[in-house]
């Protein structure tokens, strides 16, 4: 009989302190396996290429095992298979009945193809162990790749080339089986990083299972593989009773837990780089660690706590900002390459200011990315009492007082099930390798520059698309765009751009790289690049001259009317609290236009805990609405509503003067001015108002389709784009602010019957619509992150929120950044901020124009 125990404690918990989920089980497939007494106990195969990163090399060292009682002579020998199964080298030596090792001569192997996770060529090395008369005692085979590794002049290189690492890091993890994750499960997180342009994998903080590195060297994904060591419970105080890097009583520890990594991962040509360990303090076992795996081998080795001290080839720090890299970057006395060993927290809606990394990452060669953190979700899949589906997270499981870290583990780029969120497509709009650069409207060209490290550019399919008004109007080739790595080329003169014209539209070109023939995951016309611009700016016709409403006061109420139309307001609040067109009343339970300053919190916003820092923005948006002064008169051509709200909170003030037309146009100008300086940042400017259930469908034109912010947004192209307002709720698994929308010139909601309201931009808005009202996304002050389970945990789910009948809708000038250098302190970068004082006042109008069936409302955009 064979039993297994599994111990849930032991002395490996204080190694064992990473941040994912502390749960016991069997996480890795179990197997027996049977061996000659006369065998094959290791190999080590090693493939670097010539100094002139030409010819491969192959060098290869056996060790074997003889455990019988027999001491006659046997052969080992190996050997070398192409891609097509054919021999390209082989040898055999003779070997003695007591001899345990043997070493092959170095070969030179001209012209073989070089692996990189862009060219992921294997062979396949075969073992053979045999009698001298040749019968076959035990064999077996691995898969190699020729490439050289190496750091030189501040770099790290393959094959001679500097690469930059666009990568993620990797916990396991499965929304059903915990940490047993299945092959098809590893199969679908290759095609996304395929996909989204993903080429290294950091496997935090523990090596993967054997078949996840055998995947990497077939796809071609570089791996940076970390020691199953951390130990930041214990702290990093070198003091006795510190950390555990330090105690030599923990050496052993380390370096078994070093070695085993190191044992089984060697032979793959995708691990690029050793890492010891995360979050483990430093000093004594880290630097016995590190030389062993010096002595044992050439491939470079990083490890984040050991900051600029001399045990790791790359200072690979967490969490810096761009601006601490780049201060990095400048400094002529660093000679070790950057490699973020995390950055750019993904926890809930994040991800912002992505493009600011790598736009300063791209600057300085000693700058060679990072991975964000990290992959995936720690969800478990749940479902409700009615059968809707949902991930739990900390908190929601044990006994009361059972330790948790909330969502701390929710900061995934996908969600559990491995479905995209859209900070996916953002990170593969950033990642992606090749730029389109310098439009010149003049010329009509345009520069591609490519930014892979070994492929050229003449393998993909190139075309590009000019839009007026979101109107696709042309689109064409780009034929024989030929660009080596690292180099850039022009693109001949572009057919079907415009002149520019004092007329109505917006005219912007987009260009795109698509797979040519398929690839694995990538089929035939995939889009690898994209990126947008503008050609010409967006025009409006002078607005025609229209007649002033009817102005009749009536007790408590204002209401100005025309054709078809009529608009009440109320005096004490001074909302518009109807708004009637052609018998259809558009305004739910008289809450029109009010000023408001919040939203739901993000992740982002609890770590820097701006719920209670900024709640002075929340008192006044949710204050009683009661204007300061509310004046109506007339002035020509229009009748004019003009109210000032004050905010003693925050000490601020909003003007909103309406102007209201007969035919049912309202123009609503806004100022605002927070004069006090009590809070250092405003979550957003914008109107709040509740339309009508009737009210379905959402058109609009500005950036999407996916949601987007001030600092996550270059993923999302400006054009029109129409969705279902039901449809706009993003599944965060905690709920949080979601689904809202920048650079809107328009917007246009509409019912079944294709009436509606259009909202037209004096220049451009924010935006969000949706059918599940803010109070429903928010979680209130805090969300006790790290607090343990209590009897009724306040922690919140995906279908919390319900729909309700009406459209919550915002109509802002502009929404604070969502943020993501970190989530335990850092706030959205000082240009996606919202700063208070008299000198950051700020003004933004729009009209409301109202539309029947019979009505193109798309004409009337160009008129108001």
């Amino acid at each position: 009989m064979i039993a297994i125990q599994v111990h849930r404690f032991s002395d490996a918990n204080y190694m064992e302190c990473q941040d994912f989920w502390r749960i016991s089980g069997i996480e890795r497939d179990i197997y027996l396996y049977a061996t000659p007494k006369i065998h094959i106990a290791d190999f080590k195969v090693e493939t670097p290429l010539d100094p002139y990163y030409k010819d491969g090399i192959l060098q290869l060292k056996v060790k074997l095992t003889n455990e019988s009682d027999i001491k006659s002579p046997y052969v080992v020998s190996y050997r070398l298979l192409d891609d097509q199964d054919q021999q390209v080298t082989q040898s055999s030596t003779r070997v003695e009945g007591d001899q345990n090792e043997v070493e092959f001569t170095k070969k030179t192997l001209r012209g073989v193809k070089h692996w990189t996770a862009e060219t992921p060529n294997l062979y396949t090395l075969v073992i053979s162990l045999k009698r001298t008369n040749g019968e076959v005692i035990e064999a077996t085979s691995c898969k190699v790749g020729f490439r050289t590794i190496e750091i030189k002049d501040k770099q790290l290189l393959v094959n001679g080339v500097p690469i930059l690492i666009k990568g993620v890091n990797v916990h396991e993890h499965n929304e059903y089986t915990g940490h047993y994750v299945p092959e098809d499960l590893m199969i679908k997180d290759f095609e996304l990083w395929e996909k989204y342009n993903v080429n290294t994998v950091r496997t935090c903080h523990y090596p993967q299972q054997e078949r996840f590195y055998e995947l990497c060297d077939q796809y071609g994904m570089y791996v940076i593989d970390e020691a199953n060591i951390e130990s930041h419970g214990m702290g990093y105080n070198l003091n006795v009773g510190g950390t555990l890097g330090n105690n030599p009583l923990f050496m052993n520890a380390h370096l078994d837990r070093t070695m085993n990594m190191y044992e089984r991962d060697k032979n793959h040509p995708s691990v690029i780089i050793w890492s010891l360990g995360n979050e483990a303090g430093n000093g004594l076992n880290f630097y016995v660690t590190y030389n062993t795996l010096k002595m044992l081998d050439s491939r470079p080795i990083q490890y984040e706590r050991a900051g600029l001290e001399w045990n790791t080839d790359i200072y690979c720090p967490m969490y810096s900002s761009p601006q601490s890299i780049e201060k990095y970057a400048q400094n002529k006395e660093m000679t070790r390459p950057l490699i973020l060993c995390e950055y750019a927290h993904a926890m809930g809606n994040s991800l912002g200011n992505f493009q600011d990394y790598w736009d300063v990452i791209e600057k300085y060669p000693i700058l060679q990315g990072g991975c964000i953190w990290d992959w995936v979700d720690q969800g478990f899949a749940a479902k409700t009492s009615d059968g809707r589906k949902y991930w739990n997270y900390g908190g929601d499981y044990g006994d009361t007082g059972t330790p948790s870290d909330g969502n701390f583990c929710i900061n995934g780029v996908v969600y559990p099930d491995r479905s995209i969120k859209p900070q996916t497509i953002e990170m593969g709009k950033v990642y992606q390798n090749i730029k389109f650069i310098k439009f010149d409207p003049q010329t009509c060209t345009v520069q591609i520059r490519n930014d892979f490290s070994f492929t050229d550019l003449n393998k993909y399919d190139f075309h590009y698309v000019v839009h007026d008004h979101g109107k696709e109007i042309y689109k064409g080739q780009m034929d024989n765009i030929n660009a080596a790595p690292g180099k850039t080329a022009t693109s001949a003169f572009l057919q079907g751009i415009p002149k520019e014209k004092n007329t109505t539209g917006d005219v912007r070109i987009e260009f795109y790289a698509t797979i040519r023939n398929a690839e694995p995951f990538l089929p035939v016309g995939t889009v690898i690049a994209r990126e947008q611009t503008y050609v010409h700016p967006f025009f409006k016709k002078e607005v025609v001259r229209m007649d002033p409403a009817k102005v009749d006061e009536v007790f408590s109420q204002v209401v100005f009317s025309g054709d078809d139309f009529k608009a009440t307001f109320d005096k004490q609040s001074s909302l518009l609290t109807s708004y009637i067109y052609k018998k259809q009343e558009y305004i739910h339970n008289g809450q029109g236009p009010q000023p408001f300053f919040w939203r739901a919190p993000t992740d982002n916003d609890y770590g820097a805990k701006l719920p209670t820092r900024l709640k002075a923005w929340r008192e006044a948006s949710y204050q009683t609405p009661k204007a300061e002064s509310f004046n109506v008169s007339k002035d020509g051509d229009k009748s004019i509503v003009k109210v000032t709200y004050r905010f003693p909170q925050v000490d601020a003030q909003w003007e909103i003067t309406y102007k209201v037309f007969a035919n049912g146009i309202i123009k609503v100008d806004n100022r605002f001015v927070a004069e006090g300086t009590e809070t250092p940042m405003i979550p957003r400017v914008g109107l709040r108002m509740q339309l009508s259930e009737i009210l379905n469908d959402l058109t609009y034109y500005g950036r999407g389709p996916e949601e987007n912010y001030r600092d996550r947004r270059t993923s999302q192209f400006i054009g029109e784009y129409t969705t279902p307002i039901k449809d706009l709720y993003e599944p965060y698994i905690r709920p949080q602010e979601n689904e809202h929308r920048t650079d809107i010139y328009w917007c246009a909601l509409t019912t079944k019957q294709k009436t509606g309201l259009l909202f037209i931009a004096d220049r451009t808005f924010e935006l969000n619509a949706s059918n599940y009202l803010l109070g429903s996304l928010d979680s209130g002050e805090t969300i006790d992150n790290g607090a343990p389970r209590t009897n009724e945990t306040n922690h919140r789910h995906l279908t919390d929120p319900q729909p309700v009948k009406q459209v919550d809708m915002f109509i802002d000038y502009r929404m604070m950044g969502v943020g993501g250098d970190n989530s335990w302190g850092a706030i959205a970068h000082e240009p996606y901020l919202i700063r208070p004082g008299v000198e950051n006042a700020i003004e933004y109008g729009f009209s409301i124009v109202p539309f029947d069936k019979k009505a193109d409302y798309k004409n009337l955009i160009y008129q108001y």
